[in-house]
């Protein structure tokens, strides 16, 4: 008990300087509807959203406003206008079965839960969350991509390694409301400050009370 109550402390302090240092920070991901986000979504797995964005972008107003559109362009095609795209082969099918889903089930509308969007090919906790709080504006979503991961354990805040194991754990001591501003801007930061490799230490807002810090 005494743990978590220093963990609340420790996550209250760490909203409140995220919130100052980073107050607009979202998905990277450029979209103009549900539809777009999810595809985008499935498409950044073990990809940069700035390469998805380059292919996708033009190709949303081109021709893809709808899981329809997809449908009949086929197979082929999509993955031919995706080939640029890491694993575009499976995840072209996938997102195909999923289109097909999307159509006859929820005709062609994107569904507003966990519970319905986890149930679609190529969608996972992370990718629903990212869905849930960046276009369903829900806040109780916290959204583990490798940034956040890669901060929060540095930070003490976790020693799992699953990813929804991660978000569950968070949800205990971070408030519902709070969730989603606390895992887009802790994420930022990694992009920004905490890099995978040579992080800013000199330059973090956390470097008084981070256990990794200069190691």
């Amino acid at each position: 008990m005494k743990i978590k109550e220093n963990t609340k402390k420790k996550i209250k302090l760490i909203i409140d300087r995220l919130s100052k240092s980073y107050p607009d920070a979202k998905v990277h991901l450029i979209f103009n509807s549900a539809f777009e986000l999810l595809i985008s979504t499935i498409l950044s797995a073990q990809c940069t959203d700035e390469l998805v964005n380059k292919v996708m972008v033009p190709l949303y107003k081109e021709k893809y406003k709808s899981p329809q559109d997809i449908l009949n362009d086929g197979l082929d095609k999509f993955k031919d206008n995706i080939k640029s795209i890491n694993f575009y082969n499976n995840k072209a099918k996938s997102i195909l079965k999923l289109c097909e889903i999307l159509v006859e089930k929820y005709n062609g509308n994107i569904p507003d839960t966990m519970e319905e969007l986890t149930k679609l090919p190529g969608i996972g906790r992370k990718s629903a969350n990212v869905i849930l709080g960046n276009y369903f504006g829900k806040k109780d979503t916290i959204i583990v991509d490798t940034h956040f991961k890669r901060v929060a354990t540095r930070l003490g805040l976790t020693e799992n390694e699953n990813p929804d194991k991660i978000e569950f754990e968070l949800k205990e001591v971070v408030p519902s409301d709070e969730q989603y501003n606390f895992s887009t801007r802790l994420g930022e930061h990694g992009r920004q400050i905490c890099k995978a490799k040579n992080p800013k230490c000199i330059d973090c807002i956390f470097n008084d009370i981070c256990p990794s810090v200069y190691k």
